[in-house]
């Protein structure tokens, strides 16, 4: 049998790792900063109402402290495309065909606000889950909703199942999918992540932050 860790191996403090997504402007950044988030993403993706240009993650990353790691999430075919390759934080692989995949790209991101996380490995259902456990070229584990950025929420069942799995996982694991400052206490509790990831959660309207929200997010998530 495979113990888990006792810590949080992408804080090291015992501390819950929390990743607010969807970022479109330095107001948000700042407000993410100043709550003490340790991560930040930027969608690339097509087709979202947080979608931004690379140019506009570059430049919102430049406003990061060093101990903030932007992270650039993508779909299927990102290693094929110029603009991702002068990425210097995390790309999060979101889509399953991705995991046989993952190696095609010869040229890593380099991610030195965080050593411990280049590559995220996203999926939406268990079974996508434990093949991206079994990749050897991502660093992390994301289980997010069926919609990313939907704002649906898990059932309680899903949870449980997802904590039975975690002893068997290798990597970190960043609970995502409908969390909210109301909620993600409790998920922490059941299903007890190395992190956990907010995107719609923390929204007065789709793409919009709430800066109240996410410093409430933030406090919730390491009040267990």
């Amino acid at each position: 049998m495979i113990v888990p860790p006792t810590h949080h191996p992408l804080r090291g403090d015992g501390k819950t790792f929390v990743k607010i997504c969807g970022l479109r402007d330095a107001l948000a950044v700042r407000a993410c900063c100043d709550a003490g988030a340790d991560a930040v993403g930027f969608v690339l993706a097509a087709g979202s109402p947080r979608t931004i240009t690379i140019d506009e993650a570059e430049a919102l990353t430049a406003l990061l402290p060093a101990h903030i790691l932007p992270v650039a999430v993508v779909r299927d075919g990102f290693w094929s495309g110029h603009p991702l390759r002068t990425w210097r934080g995390c790309v999060q692989l979101h889509a399953d065909a991705a995991v046989g995949e993952a190696a095609g790209w010869r040229t890593p991101p380099t991610a030195p606000r965080s050593a411990a996380i280049s590559r995220i490995g996203a999926a939406s259902d268990i079974d996508g889950l434990l093949r991206w456990n079994e990749s050897p070229f991502v660093d992390a584990l994301l289980f997010d909703g069926r919609n990313a950025g939907s704002g649906q929420a898990h059932a309680d069942a899903v949870l449980e199942q997802l904590a039975a799995i975690r002893p068997r996982l290798q990597r970190p694991l960043i609970l995502a999918g409908g969390l909210t400052p109301d909620s993600v206490a409790a998920a922490v509790r059941v299903v007890r992540p190395c992190g956990v990831d907010v995107s719609s959660g923390v929204e007065g309207a789709p793409g919009v932050k709430d800066h109240g929200l996410i410093r409430a997010f933030v406090a919730a998530a390491r009040a267990t």
